[in-house]
């Protein structure tokens, strides 16, 4: 089975160009991203974003949509707003082709209970349009595998996975066998981040996929035998990857998609 190499990417504009905060962010053109062997984006997209403004850009390119973000904010003030943005990503993610909504999610101040109640309004939320939520591998709830097992048993819900981060599991977790819990979640995976380490707790200093120590070959082989069927999103963040050095950021994602493409089944 074949898989989109998809990329994080932050707005809508071709030529990566996006003003966020009052930061300005930039990513490499979009038809450079194409020629380069990416095959889709996870879009960080606005609110009011329409499925017609994002075919627009994508499909010259011949690019794809492998995932949609939503932001996941589960406290008394937030938690309608969360839940109607979610269900307004969840039918644009649908038109889109995508099958998943990523999101980072923490209970808080929230006892689990009351966080599994209201992640399950959310997947009903997104769950009418046919599209997954995919909880992060973030702390407090999907930080290992005992947590994510526990979090998805406390759901129970059928459209609630988990987005598995290959990375986030080194710096969230002190000596762990990414592949073993990677082996025991991955039935409920509903997305993957691809992202390289070098090991060590907290350690932030992410590098160009295939310099770390992540197989991953062999984190496509757990994957396949789970039957996943869904997108390999690289992410590619951290000090190394310096999004204001256009040429430098080129060489490092030629060489991310070139690794990928050389172990995994890629379409």
């Amino acid at each position: 089975m074949s898989h989109v190499l998809g990329l994080r990417y932050r707005g809508l504009c071709s030529d990566g160009f996006v003003e966020q905060n009052n930061r300005e962010l930039r990513s490499l053109p979009l038809d450079r991203l194409a020629e380069l062997g990416v095959s889709g984006l996870e879009l960080v997209l606005p609110p009011d974003t329409t499925a017609d403004q994002v075919r627009e850009l994508l499909e010259p390119q011949g690019l794809s949509v492998a995932s949609v973000e939503t932001s996941i904010c589960l406290g008394d003030d937030e938690l309608n707003s969360t839940v109607a943005v979610a269900a307004s990503k969840a039918a644009l993610a649908k038109k889109l082709g995508a099958t998943y909504l990523f999101a980072s999610v923490k209970a808080g101040e929230l006892s689990k209970r009351e966080a599994y109640d209201r992640l399950r309004r959310v997947g009903d939320a997104v769950g009418q349009h046919g599209i997954f939520l995919a909880m992060e591998t973030h702390p407090d709830l999907c930080q290992n595998a005992d947590q994510m097992l526990e979090t998805m048993a406390g759901i129970d819900h059928p459209f609630v996975g988990i987005n598995f981060d290959t990375a986030n599991f080194y710096y969230y977790n002190r000596e762990m066998d990414m592949l073993a819990d990677l082996r025991r979640v991955a039935p409920q995976v509903r997305g993957v981040h691809f992202k390289d380490t070098f090991g060590g707790f907290k350690n932030g200093n992410f590098p160009v996929l295939g310099e770390g120590i992540v197989d991953f070959a062999e984190v496509e082989s757990v994957l396949e035998e789970a039957v996943y069927q869904g997108p390999y999103v690289m992410e590619l963040e951290g000090s190394v990857f310096d999004y204001a050095k256009q040429d430098l950021l080129d060489s490092q994602i030629r060489s991310c998609v070139d690794h990928v493409r050389s172990v995994c089944a890629i379409q």
